[in-house]
């Protein structure tokens, strides 16, 4: 009885996927392609946040149809060894895929940081040339530890760590840090030790660097149960958590459904873009 409820779960987890991949792919490819349609909206921070798009789209596209086949392959397939071939496959590209989003929310952060906190440096030290190259980074750098489990799997364990702990840890030490200014700011505007024109620009730095806030806050409720559940198994000697396991995947992937919502709801800029292809798609 206990096997045939754990397999319908399963099953009815599998189901939301399909839906739930739709919505990452077609999301996603509207704010890619509704910026790539508008020259004025490519700064250092409309990358970095296209750099999170793309890897939501190959979560849709990728990752998802991959842990559908990988849960099918669980349930019906009795070859152990196609099992853990299949496994290890899906492994490597969720994890690399997981590891981007983490480490470029990461980088979303620190470049509100260094908007706040240098706003006069800020173009000479953000550029969307090392942008660029810091995103080629992550993608390498997250592909080849995910891989590493193909060789040793003890060391995905560790690498996945090591990326949660920092990516997490700068983005909240940012947020933090970020929080401390702002508050600052607020007390000197208060005080009109700044000029009108100096308010307008900084109030404008401290929507955006709470707009990175929502996307990383987002991201966090999205990835916490999947990170209870992970450390969980990790250190204890519990086997049965297939269920928990494949519900809080499906919570990680509903993460890359709704950044798109976040990006439109929260940016204006990137709102209007998506509306006005949307129109030209209906005409």
């Amino acid at each position: 009885m206990r096997d045939d409820i754990e397999q319908v779960v399963l099953l009815t987890n599998v189901a939301v996927n399909v839906p739930l991949a739709l919505a990452s792919v077609s999301g996603n490819c509207l704010v890619l392609r509704a910026v790539r349609k508008m020259p004025s909206l490519r700064s250092p921070f409309t990358l970095l946040l296209c750099g999170l798009a793309l890897s939501d789209l190959a979560v849709g596209a990728i990752v998802q149809p991959f842990f559908v086949a990988n849960e099918l392959v669980d349930l019906y397939v009795r070859s152990e060894g196609f099992q853990d071939i299949f496994r290890r496959s899906y492994n490597t590209v969720a994890f690399c895929l997981c590891g981007v989003s983490l480490c470029t929310i990461a980088c979303v952060s620190i470049d509100r940081l260094i908007a706040i906190q240098t706003p006069l440096r800020y173009s000479s030290i953000v550029t969307t040339y090392r942008i660029s190259r810091i995103l080629v980074a992550i993608w390498t750098i997250c592909l080849f530890l995910a891989s590493s489990q193909f060789w040793e799997e003890r060391l995905l364990t560790v690498a996945v760590a090591i990326v949660v702990c920092i990516s997490l840890s700068v983005s909240t030490i940012s947020h933090v840090r970020m929080y401390k200014i702002v508050r600052r700011h607020r007390i000197e505007i208060e005080h009109q030790q700044q000029t009108v024109e100096n308010n307008v620009s900084i109030i404008s730095l401290h929507k955006s660097a709470f707009n990175a806030f929502i996307v990383f806050t987002v991201l966090f409720v999205c990835y916490f149960p999947y990170m209870v559940v992970y450390v969980v198994s990790s250190v204890s000697d519990m086997d049965n958590v297939t269920v928990a396991t494949s519900l809080s995947s499906t919570v990680v992937f509903a993460n890359s459904a709704l950044n798109p919502i976040v990006y439109c709801w929260r940016l204006r800029e990137i709102r209007q873009a998506v509306l006005r292809l949307l129109r030209n798609y209906v005409k």
